[in-house]
Order: structure tokens, then C-alpha cells, then sequence
């Protein structure tokens, strides 16, 4: 009978997993970094010598490689490069369900599995061109395959380990925190066995075989002459250790207060309430498991409080799951208090996830308004970073370029113009992109104007909100982002005699 259960719910989630990812996948429209990334994607997978073509900007190039591979196969590029994050996703929600298993019973592993599946924060990530959910799925085996080592020291337990925390560090350079939290999980060690000083020393020398494994990992990225960019780059989200010394808090107070603020907005007030009291009940009783699974999410989140300058709340992502871990086992550990209150528990528990619930079906059908953190919400539905309107310009623009030449100007040269149009016009002869910043609507640039004489011209605009009176434009489109105040606009070019 139990097994017939596990198979059912196996079936189940496994279905409802891929349906909740892969329905409107193209819903929400490509924005800015999913642009860049996506258009480096496609010069890696055409050019062998520009592998490594992310390191430009600082960025670790797993994600590119792995996007490259399922561009080969899918004919829309974004959806190639999103399905990464599809596949990653779904790499999360089984090792999530195995590390919930190692460190507490079936139970707490099936209830966490539930919720990654069910919270908006992961729904909406395991959708998008990003780095961050490669970097959680590779977080979620790194901490399942340490916990498998302080539990019984062996070296395929440290390949795997060192395997999973390298390729998170060449996904991204947060990922170089699992390779930190090494040693916090002798949390879990058992120091009152007989023989724990032989093992103790076997993890020590394992645990030298996982760096080791990992810093080869990272490393190989020297092959590239660029490799220096990624520590450049990284100062441009932190701040160096000596200037952290110097004034320890002055971002900490505010980074704090937009973590936790990121983290309530999208999973619940109820659920955090959860999580803190499932902290305080764990720690109290001495529980060494979730003592572990506090460090995990603490350290980060301290870490991205007193050292960046520069936050996101996706950058909270890849310590989530130690998060939903926590709160899945308070749902079983409060149930079994007292059976007099099972019933109001259920219902509490019911009621705590209703509210993210409802945020993802939003973000699956009308993602402007699923009221998600508003940082969030400008970069992916709102503001000038959301891509509504290029799937209609792209449209526009393969049909005018069928038979004859076709000339475009963008406002911006990196960013979601114009890679949003390289990434669908790569191989089409007839459609000529040209970039600029910046622009004035009133002085068009002279080619532009030159163009125009002969072909087919258009200029499209993203960041520019104000009316434009230039004689040599004539409005074709304007595109709404999301239910913001920002347009995209579509001008034809044409020269006023």
C-alpha cells in the first residue's frame, strides 16, 4: 500500500512539476539579462573561440554551456535557454525531497518537495533565463552529498560533493558559499561514537578531497584570458572585507530589511512565522538537524546583509531550500504535539499556503498582477527591463524582411536592445540592426536618416518615456510593460522633404 502511495504521488508531482513550468512558458516576456544571456548563449553554441564569452561581464559560464546544448534543439531561443532553468528546477524538487529524507523521514522530504513545488519564489525562477536556479539545484546536491560525508566519511561521497560544489561555483560566484559552509556540518557529526576520532579524521581528509575537487572545478576557468573579470566584477555587487571593517552597518540595516522583506513577500508572512517557529522549537530541543539547516540560510543571509551594495531577491534563492526544509519539518513536529490540535494545525498550515499558492497561478496566468516584491515586478512585467512588445516588433520585423531589406535602430547597444533582436534575426540576411546610446528622439542618427532614403527603416525606443515630435518618425506601435507606466515604441523612419 505504501507503495503504491509513493508511486502516486511520485506520478503526480512529477506531472504537476513540469505542467506549472513548462504551461505559458513564454508568458512572461524575455527582459534584460535573459536577453544577454541568452544572445551569449547563441554566439557560444556558433563560435568555439567565444565559449567562455560571459566571463566578460564577470559571469561564470556554466548556464551559457548548458543553455548552448538545448538551443540546439529548440527553435526559439529564449525557450531553449529558459528550459535550463526547467531542468534545474526539477533536478531541485528531487534533491530537496532526498536531502529532507537524509536529515529527517519521508514525510518532511514529501511536504518539502510539495512546497518547492507550490511556492511562487521557486515557480517563478525555474521559468526564467537565469542563473539562479542552476545554482540552487547544484546547492540543494552539494548539501545533500555533505551531509552524506559527516555521516559516513567515504570518497564517493567527497567526489560528489566536491562534483556538485564546483559546478555551482562555475554557475555562479555565490556558489562558492556551499564550499564555506563545509565545515559547519560537523553540526551533525556524532562525537559519541567510539571510533569518532578515526572518523573524524577521514572526514578531514575527505573534506581536502572535495576543495580540491571544486577549486579544479573553478580553476579551469583560467583557461580564459578573461577569468579576472569575474573578482572585478563581483566588487561591483560587494564591498571588499577592509571596507566592510571600516563601517560594518552601513547597508546592513537596510539589506536586512529588504531580504526578509523579498522573503515574506513571496512566501507568506505565515510561512516565515513557520520557518522562525520551527527554528526556536528545533534549537530548543537540541535538534542538531535544524541547528544545521539555520546555518545554512543564516550565514547567507548575514553575508549578502553586511557585504553587498547591490541586491536582487533572486539573490536569496539558492539558501531557500534549507528554508522549506525547516518549515516541512515543523509541519510534521507540530502535528505530532497533541492530537487535540491536529485539526486547527491542518487548517493553519492549509491557510499559510494559500497565499502563495494564489501568487503562482497568477504569475502561470497573468503575471503583471501576482504582486510579487516590486523590485521584481519592475525588472519582469512593468518597467523598462520587460520585454512586452518584442515578440510583436519581432513579428513585425520577419514579415517586412521576407523579400526586400529591412534597416533598425535601437535605443541601447547592450541589454534587451538589441540582443532581444540579434537572438531572433541572427541568420536573416535582410534585417540590418544598428545600436546606439545614447539617443536623442529629436536628432536620429545620420545613417539612420541615410537608410531611410532607400529601405525600409524603423527605430525602436524602450527607455525614452516622452512624447517624441520628430517629423521623421511616425508612430507604429507603443507597447504597455505589464500594467506600468512604461512603454516600448515603435517608430517608422522616414525623411520629411
Amino acid at each position: 500500500m505504501k507503495s503504491k502511495f509513493n508511486i502516486i504521488f511520485w506520478a503526480i508531482l512529477v506531472f504537476s512539476y513540469f505542467f506549472t513550468r513548462l504551461v505559458n512558458l513564454s508568458l512572461i516576456p524575455i527582459f534584460t539579462d535573459e536577453a544577454i544571456y541568452t544572445f551569449w548563449t547563441q554566439v557560444a553554441l556558433n563560435d568555439p573561440a567565444q565559449r567562455f564569452i560571459s566571463l566578460q561581464d564577470g559571469k561564470q559560464p556554466l548556464f551559457i554551456w548548458l543553455a548552448a546544448i538545448l538551443q540546439t534543439f529548440v527553435s526559439d531561443p529564449l525557450i531553449g535557454s529558459r528550459l535550463v532553468s526547467v531542468f534545474a528546477g526539477f533536478g531541485s524538487i528531487i534533491g530537496i525531497y532526498f536531502l529532507g529524507k537524509e536529515l529527517f523521514r519521508g514525510k518532511v522530504a514529501k511536504i518539502a518537495a510539495v512546497l518547492y513545488l507550490i511556492l511562487p519564489f521557486t515557480l517563478l525562477y525555474d521559468k526564467l533565463a537565469l542563473f539562479d536556479s542552476l545554482l540552487t539545484m547544484f546547492g540543494i546536491y552539494a548539501v545533500f552529498f555533505t551531509v552524506k560525508m559527516i555521516k559516513e566519511p567515504k570518497l564517493d561521497n567527497a567526489l560528489l560533493s566536491g562534483f556538485a560544489i564546483g559546478a555551482a561555483m562555475i554557475t555562479k560566484s555565490t556558489g562558492s558559499f556551499f564550499l564555506y559552509l563545509l565545515p559547519f556540518s560537523l553540526v551533525l557529526f556524532n562525537f559519541s561514537k567510539k571510533d569518532w576520532k578515526q572518523k573524524l579524521i577521514r572526514w578531514i581528509g575527505f573534506s581536502a578531497v572535495t576543495f580540491v575537487i571544486a577549486q579544479a572545478f573553478y580553476n579551469s576557468l583560467r583557461l580564459s584570458p578573461l577569468f579576472y573579470i569575474i573578482e572585478r566584477k563581483n566588487y561591483e555587487f560587494i564591498r571588499p572585507i577592509s571596507v566592510v571593517i571600516r563601517d560594518p552597518f552601513l547597508h546592513f540595516y537596510s539589506n536586512a530589511q529588504s531580504l526578509l522583506g523579498w522573503l515574506i513577500s513571496y512566501n507568506g508572512v505565515f510561512l516565515f512565522i513557520i520557518f522562525l517557529c520551527a527554528v526556536y522549537c528545533g534549537i530548543s530541543q537540541k535538534d542538531r538537524r535544524i541547528l544545521y539547516l539555520s546555518i545554512l540560510f543564516i550565514v547567507p543571509f548575514f553575508a549578502e546583509s553586511f557585504f553587498n551594495q547591490i541586491l536582487y531577491p533572486r539573490f536569496i534563492l539558492f539558501y531557500l531550500p534549507p528554508v522549506i526544509l525547516a518549515v516541512s519539518w515543523g509541519f510534521v513536529n507540530f502535528m505530532g504535539v497533541s492530537s487535540k490540535w491536529n485539526k486547527i494545525l491542518i487548517f493553519i498550515f492549509a491557510a499559510s499556503i494559500v497565499l502563495p499558492a494564489v501568487k503562482s497561478l497568477l504569475i502561470l496566468t497573468n503575471p503583471p498582477n501576482s504582486r510579487i516584491p516590486e523590485s521584481d515586478a519592475n525588472q519582469y512585467f512593468n518597467d523598462w527591463p520587460a520585454g512586452y512588445g518584442v515578440r510583436e516588433v519581432v513579428e513585425i520585423l520577419a514579415n517586412e524582411s521576407k523579400d526586400k531589406e529591412v534597416y533598425i535602430g535601437t535605443q541601447g547597444t547592450f541589454g534587451l536592445f538589441p540582443y532581444a533582436l540579434n537572438i531572433y534575426f541572427r541568420d536573416n540576411q535582410n534585417l540590418h540592426v544598428f545600436s546606439y546610446w545614447p539617443v536623442d528622439p529629436e536628432n536620429l542618427p545620420s545613417e539612420i536618416l541615410e537608410y531611410a532614403k532607400s529601405h525600409k527603416t524603423y527605430f525602436v525606443f524602450n527607455e525614452n518615456q516622452k512624447e517624441i515630435k520628430n517629423p521623421n518618425l511616425s508612430l507604429v506601435a507603443k507597447y504597455q510593460k505589464g500594467i506600468g507606466n512604461s512603454f516600448m515604441r515603435l517608430y517608422e523612419v522616414s525623411l520629411v522633404q
